[in-house]
């Protein structure tokens, strides 16, 4: 009889357990690509004057959770749902990226943005016809969006959850909500930007640009639902993609760095050769993607070679305002070393997943 009592209250237990278990499996990946994007979006790399203030950036997240992490996790739902990839979510960051830059918080087409004394190199040596914005502009703020603020947020997501990597997280009303929860940061940003700044676009400003977005999303929903391609040949190791990542990723934050103090590293030839790097970088990743032994832990590699080289290159950005050089070198180290231990224990559940 004792050995029966036991066997039911182990399973009362267990009963009593299971619900609290399915919902923290259920929302640990949300809530976990809810901080992560923000913080690889605004913080990792350094550029405010919050990054020596830790109360200011523990507050910011209440803003920023909205304005990054909600579209992260909106996109990421929208491809994994119908079991799309990759492109998609490249597609739709993209889209995101000229939304937020360009209607948002308007800086790519401001420009006196925040009257920053060094906007004028960033702003005037590849400037387009018709003076809307700036081709360096495009590269530093739409890339940074694409890769930093929504793709390398989500496969680091995805790697800590492997075993809900393919899976959706979120049930429809739960969407409705995140959507909601987007548009009031969304408004938040464009409001403070509204408030602070004297600029406004113009009409064929946003016409371009919200066609630009519908252009990207539809592009992103065209994109058939089939499995990639094999082609003959190998996959390098995740080590080798990692490393060819780091120094491939780092051109576009570089540039950014040092468009600060030189106007010759926001010029034409800085820019086309930053782009083309990119461009070549990615030719590469569409071959090495379909090779058979291609896997999550290189899609790991390429997110960890992005955001290390954003938070390695953290360390030569001049941020807005005045912050004490102290105070700014502790947190891009403490920020530094905790991207390095999630990497690390993201790469550990990777390797156990497929053990």
């Amino acid at each position: 009889m004792a050995n029966v009592s036991d066997t039911v209250g182990d399973r009362t237990r267990t009963g009593a357990s299971a619900p609290a278990e399915s919902w923290r499996r259920r929302l640990a990946p949300v809530a976990f690509l809810a901080v992560a994007a923000p913080i690889c979006a605004e913080y990792l790399v350094g550029y405010d004057d919050s990054i020596g203030d830790p109360a200011a950036l523990i507050f910011g997240l209440f803003v920023f959770v909205p304005v990054y992490g909600a579209p992260a996790i909106l996109i990421r739902e929208i491809v994994r749902r119908p079991g799309r990839g990759w492109p998609s979510i490249f597609l739709l960051a993209a889209a995101f990226g000229v939304l937020q830059a360009a209607l948002l918080d308007q800086s790519l087409f401001n420009p006196h943005y925040r009257d920053i004394s060094y906007w004028d190199h960033l702003w005037q040596p590849t400037l387009l016809p018709g003076g809307w914005t700036s081709a360096a502009m495009i590269l530093g703020f739409v890339g940074g969006h694409i890769v930093g603020s929504i793709s390398a947020p989500i496969a680091l997501t995805e790697a800590m959850f492997p075993d809900r990597a393919r899976e959706p997280w979120l049930r429809p009303p739960a969407l409705v909500g995140l959507a909601a929860l987007w548009a009031a940061g969304a408004w938040a940003v464009l409001a403070d930007s509204l408030d602070h700044e004297a600029f406004r676009p113009s009409a064929a400003q946003v016409l371009v640009t919200l066609v630009v977005v519908i252009v990207l999303i539809a592009a992103a929903l065209a994109i058939p639902r089939r499995h990639r391609a094999l082609r003959q040949g190998r996959t390098p190791s995740p080590a080798v993609v990692l490393g060819v990542s780091l120094v491939a990723l780092a051109v576009r934050p570089l540039l950014d760095s040092l468009e600060v103090g030189s106007r010759s590293a926001g010029a034409w030839p800085a820019t086309i050769g930053g782009l083309l790097v990119l461009v070549a970088f990615a030719i590469l990743l569409t071959r090495w993607s379909s090779a058979p032994g291609w896997g999550p832990r290189h899609i790991l590699a390429v997110a960890s070679g992005a955001l290390i080289a954003i938070a390695v290159v953290a360390f030569t950005v001049r941020p807005i305002g005045h912050v004490p050089t102290a105070a700014k070198f502790t947190t891009n180290s403490v920020l530094f070393l905790l991207l390095l231990a999630v990497l690390a224990a993201a790469e550990r559940r990777q390797r156990a997943a497929v053990e």
